[in-house]
């Protein structure tokens, strides 16, 4: 049977997906449900169904399924979006929807030409390299037969049981360490270990632990019993690198924690051109070890880059970019200034490098972040939309993109469009919690708290160790009233994590308890931190600030040192909240050099409700259109609308 539809033609007997005659690479599982949805045109197939038919009812995650819906609308030129061909219904399944023509003659061909077809589409060189991979996996494996063979108790049967049978494949990969001569190539161990990483993480049945985690054990000479107890994961991935030239050795190896014992290990020698074909082999040798299947992980169909040194100047900027808030402000800026460099530098010499693209665009998104007047919005954000528009063009399905671009949006107040980009960041790539992290921040800003949470509880599952997604949950809560549940998350992020910008909120959340005390000292903290003044007027200028909250009569000085502070360069996100003043939010708000979605969050605290008391205020919020917004989608819980063009808000409950 063949089944045709526009330029396409699916032939069932050869397994082939052809377009314009020509046959194009297809995975089995990738074919199979295809040839399923065909087959069944017209009518949504739940995913139960499409386990059964293409996973024989194997337990698969949402995950597994989406990488297989993602890559076959990509083989037919389809996209989550458009739906041309492959269309979503929300909890129920998949429809396939274009106009499909049957043609039952038989197509018998022989089976010289149809093998001459296959094997125009592999070159020698990759042939070859299958060859080796095969042979070495089969040898591997007749060792460790021949191992489990010579130990045959019965604690070594229940232990050759365990690592394939029903045990959960819970696995961390380990930073591949830096055996280079000069100890200088630890960025491309990490690249190689993230890479893996990325593969292992489409494959459904493993529980692969974020990156964030894993390298948090970097340089702590642990051991593997330790590793496993502190990561709870049953597998370990580690490795090494070691470079000279042109040329690159990598070991790789996987180990069941139980036992402590190898269950496989390999010794690659290359040059550095074939390192995307060593991840993938290191990544598929894994998958074939733990008898699971690797779907939509291969990285050698579709690399990245054909330049090794574009590769290796992105890898260093984005290990810069991971770096950036392990040290103190000067040295964060710093590194976040080299990666921008380096990034640039690897898109100079591959400008089809659309990784490197939506790295550069998100190390320049984030540099406002820092209070550094030097990099407002309406400097970077210019640079980072013009970067992640050419990822985009180059890739429309790299999540990080797409996150980059919700940013933007949410910095120029397009609620909508924020909305969108960053909620199809998250479906292009349910792992990436830098999206789930922003997507919080997008409904914090827009006043739903409760798909805040939602969102930052995604990205907390993701990168458990990753202080700002502990302080935005703390926020998100906050902004949600309930200050029992924020406070934890907050101290979690500083005094655990120490995450030195959430003590703002920290100081915002003592003043509404009464705190004052409390309040001077973590701004105090705060200010130190960022190198903005001397104790002497540290300790002046949040006198001056924290009286106006109790002494009204002491506002109009407070509201002079805004001024002052604002034209300075110094944050004001304590001083605006302090003087109950709509007006003197609204021109710190226009004139603020950092992201303004990380402003609009607070605007739901307890302590800034007053000002939705306020016309001036009120007014405001509408011009900036978040009451159109709100009219379509939600309003904050405090909040309802008066007729077509006005709303009020109730008054904040007093602790």
């Amino acid at each position: 049977m063949i089944y045709r539809f526009d330029n396409f033609e699916l032939d069932a007997k050869k397994f082939e997906l052809r377009k314009d005659g020509a046959v194009l690479p297809v995975e089995p599982q990738i074919f199979d449900f295809l040839y399923f949805i065909i087959k069944h045109v017209g009518r949504v197939v739940t995913r139960d169904e499409i386990i059964d038919e293409v996973w024989q009812g194997r337990v698969v995650s949402d995950t597994t399924i989406s990488s297989c819906v993602k890559s076959a609308r990509k083989i037919l030129g389809d996209d989550g979006d458009l739906q041309k061909y492959i269309k979503t219904t929300r909890g129920r399944g998949f429809q396939f929807v274009g106009d499909i023509k049957e043609d039952q003659k038989s197509q018998a061909v022989g089976n010289d030409k149809y093998q001459g077809k296959v094997s125009s589409q592999i070159s020698r060189q990759t042939a070859a390299y299958l060859t080796i991979a095969v042979l070495v996996f089969v040898i591997g494996l007749l060792l460790y037969n021949q191992y489990q063979l010579s130990n045959n108790t019965d604690e070594a049967r229940e232990m050759q049981v365990a690592a394939v049978g029903d045990a959960p494949f819970s696995i961390a990969v380990m930073p591949f360490v830096d055996l280079s001569a000069n100890g200088d190539q630890e960025y491309f161990g990490d690249g190689v270990s993230e890479e893996v990483l990325n593969v292992l993480t489409a494959v459904g049945e493993l529980d692969v632990t974020s990156r964030t985690t894993a390298f948090s054990l970097k340089g702590q000479n642990l051991s593997v019993p330790e590793i496993a107890e502190l990561l709870g994961v049953n597998y370990i991935v580690e490795g090494s690198v070691r470079s000279s030239g042109n040329r690159i050795r990598i070991t790789a190896q996987l180990i069941d924690t139980r036992s402590d014992s190898h269950l496989w290990s390999e010794n690659y020698d290359r040059e550095l051109n074939d390192i995307f074909a060593i991840q993938d082999d290191i990544s598929k040798q894994i998958a074939d070890a733990l008898k699971v299947e690797l779907i939509g992980g291969n990285t050698t169909g579709d690399v990245p880059t054909h330049n090794i040194e574009a590769y290796a100047l992105y890898l260093q900027g984005h290990q810069l970019f991971l770096d950036r808030g392990t040290s103190g402000l000067a040295d964060n800026i710093t590194n976040i200034e080299r990666a921008i460099e380096l990034l640039g530098q690897a898109v100079s010499l591959d400008p089809d490098y659309a990784e490197a693209w939506a790295d550069l665009a998100t190390s320049y998104i984030v540099l406002p972040s820092y209070y550094n007047k030097k990099y407002s919005s309406k400097i970077v954000v210019p640079l980072a939309t013009d970067a992640a528009d050419r990822a985009i063009s180059l890739d429309p399905e790299l999540s990080q993109a797409w996150a980059v671009k919700s940013l933007v949006y949410l910095s120029l107040l397009e609620f909508q469009r924020s909305e969108d980009s960053i909620l199809k960041a998250t479906f292009l790539n349910p792992n990436n919690a830098t999206a789930w992290l922003w997507q919080g921040l997008h409904f914090s800003a827009v006043g739903n708290q409760d798909r805040a949470i939602e969102a930052i509880e995604h990205a907390i599952e993701l990168a458990p160790m990753v202080a700002i997604n502990h302080s935005a949950l703390g926020m998100f809560y906050h902004a949600k009233g309930d200050v029992g549940k924020a406070l934890p998350s907050m101290e979690k992020a500083s005094n655990e994590l120490g995450f030195v910008a959430g003590k703002i909120d920290r100081a915002l959340l003592a003043i509404w308890n009464g705190n004052r005390d409390r309040a001077r000292d973590e701004m105090s903290s705060f200010f130190k931190s960022y190198e903005q003044g001397s104790d002497q007027e540290l300790e002046n200028r949040l006198d001056i600030y924290t009286d106006a909250f109790f002494d009204a009569s002491k506002r109009d000085a407070a509201k002079a040192l805004l001024k002052e502070d604002l034209a300075n360069g110094i944050d004001t996100s304590y001083g605006i909240y302090m003087v109950q003043d709509g007006g003197t939010f609204i021109n710190d708000f226009k004139n603020t050099f950092v992201n303004k979605g990380f402003i609009l969050s607070r605007i739901y605290y307890p302590i800034a409700r007053p000002l939705f008391r306020q016309k001036e205020f009120r007014d405001y919020l509408i011009s900036i259109g978040l009451l159109d917004y709100w009219k379509n989608n939600r309003f904050p819980y405090f909040c309802r609308a008066i007729g077509d063009d006005d709303f009020e808000c109730d008054a904040p409950s007093l602790n």
